[in-house]
């Protein structure tokens, strides 16, 4: 009876036995010195607490994981800094609106930096000028858009305002996911989570106001280039409905410290 030969199965190796391996930590060792060891039980904890990251390759994953190691943001979903995100078996890293916030604060060059959601009947809109000028809350009123809003210590100010269908359409054009669950009737993406798309929405106009109108530093332009948000990615320059508001008298600027100078995040 002739034998019969069946395929060999390669089996897939753990994250743990990679990133362990003598030839990636010796590499570990060499990049992060002493954040080395919080590194790797970091990305191995992640992987125990998510399958879907853990059927992850583990070469990719330590990519995605040494992008926010490069920004000095942490991994934690809690946190909101910095995320992986795995898609069909491929992590992505993606900047939280968060670390977009730690970004600009690191840079010193800012008075103020704010994204917050806008309710029916808060916000008057110049047309002409792009200023936008507040007109009090209304807790009870439904969520009609979200506007960014960043003051540096020069003078200089700009905001960007996006409605909710401006929104809806960035979502629909730059996300994949986001195109898959709209087409099969699924909620894998973030968009599609209504404790999450909130916080998606107010990082996609952050981002479009910074990327447009803030100080593109080394770090800055890291976050941008690393970000896999979505599948066309962008330094801003997509974001024409980003208005300048102008100060006749600007400050003077500062000297690269926060000089005592209050960031509003209350609202984040």
């Amino acid at each position: 009876m002739a034998k019969t030969n069946t395929p060999a199965t390669t089996k897939k190796v753990s994250i743990a036995t990679f990133l362990n391996a003598p030839r990636t930590a010796n590499f570990l060792t060499e990049t992060l010195k002493e954040r080395k060891t919080e590194f790797v039980s970091n990305l191995i904890a992640m992987c125990d607490q998510d399958a879907k990251l853990a059927a992850c390759d583990p070469a990719d994953l330590m990519k995605c994981a040494m992008n926010a190691t490069s920004l000095n943001l942490p991994l934690n979903k809690n946190l909101g800094y910095a995320y992986i995100i795995p898609y069909k078996d491929v992590p992505s890293f993606q900047i939280g609106y968060k670390g977009l916030i730690q970004l600009a604060i690191r840079t010193g060059a800012y008075k103020y930096i704010n994204a917050v959601e806008i309710r029916e009947d808060e916000l008057e809109r110049n047309k002409i000028t792009g200023e936008l000028k507040f007109l009090g809350d209304h807790p009870d009123n439904d969520v009609v858009g979200y506007v960014a809003y960043l003051e540096l210590l020069n003078g200089f100010k700009a905001s960007l305002y996006m409605s909710e269908d401006q929104i809806e359409a960035h979502a629909l054009r730059f996300s994949k996911m986001y195109q898959s669950d709209k087409q099969y009737k699924t909620k894998k993406s973030k968009w599609s989570d209504p404790d999450a798309r909130p916080k998606m929405s107010l990082k996609t106009v952050l981002k479009g106001l910074l990327g447009t109108y803030g100080l593109m530093t080394t770090d800055m332009q890291t976050a941008f280039e690393s970000d896999n948000e979505h599948a066309e990615q962008t330094s801003g320059a997509r974001f024409e409905e980003a208005e300048v508001i102008p100060q006749n008298e600007p400050a003077e600027p500062g000297n690269g410290a926060n000089n005592g100078k209050v960031v509003d995040l209350s609202n984040l």
